[in-house]
């Protein structure tokens, strides 16, 4: 033990203490590789990428549409029906006229025929058409083309009709008629077919039974049986 505390020899002890250094740090760094290398690796984590944050995405709202206002269509007039006669449309609601009283409504119009007796074949008949106030307080009424149609017919066979020609029905104007009351008027048939334009046939009516009809504006109806002899 002594020997190595106090080197013993020929040379100088410095020499022995830097011989002993040397060897010292020659053993220390062996020491230190060996254990550099014993020891187990390090293992790097793995590095977990970080999300890519998903862009938010403000979606702009749409406007709702206004609503264009329309306006409400007129109400279309009526259309008359094929075939059907001049008297036969309807009229709107009475107005009333300058001395205030209104227009007969064409359901409150009583319609009678009556006339036609005794006709012979190829005679002038006459009928009266009578228009009665059938409502409960007074109203106008008047006669024309566009008001009122008589006509005569055979089974389907359409024979003669005022709506032929104007000059066949006398028109009268309008004129205030009391509850119950009545305006008339005559009506005169030659015995011929008619045509429009106030054609007649060139021929008599032959014998038989025909239906004569009178109308006001397709509302009120009357009718009668006459025979040809």
């Amino acid at each position: 033990m002594s020997g190595m505390l106090h080197p013993v020899g020929p040379e100088d002890p410095q020499v022995y203490w830097m011989r002993r250094a040397t060897i010292g740090v020659v053993v220390l760094v062996v020491v230190l590789i060996i254990v550099a290398f014993a020891r187990p690796p390090k293992t790097a984590g793995s590095a977990i990428p970080a999300g890519s944050p998903t862009p938010l995405v403000l979606s702009t709202p749409t406007p709702t549409p206004t609503p264009t206002p329309t306006e409400s269509p007129a109400p279309a007039a009526a259309t008359p029906t094929p075939g059907a006669s001049p008297a036969a449309a309807q009229t709107p609601a009475a107005a009333k006229t300058p001395d205030g009283t209104a227009a007969c409504q064409a359901s409150d119009i009583r319609v009678a025929l009556s006339g036609g007796s005794g006709a012979g074949i190829g005679q002038q008949t006459t009928f009266t058409v009578q228009l009665t106030n059938g409502s409960s307080s007074p109203c106008r009424i008047g006669v024309d083309k566009s008001l009122v149609e008589m006509k005569i017919v055979s089974g389907s066979d359409r024979i003669w009709s005022t709506a032929d020609c104007d000059g066949w029905l006398p028109t009268k104007s309008s004129a205030e008629v009391k509850a119950g009351e009545s305006l008339s008027v005559d009506v005169g048939w030659p015995g011929r077919r008619s045509y429009p334009g106030c054609k007649l046939g060139s021929k008599a009516i032959s014998a038989g039974t025909y239906v004569v009809t009178a109308e006001y504006q397709g509302a009120g109806t009357a009718k009668k049986v006459i025979g040809l002899k």
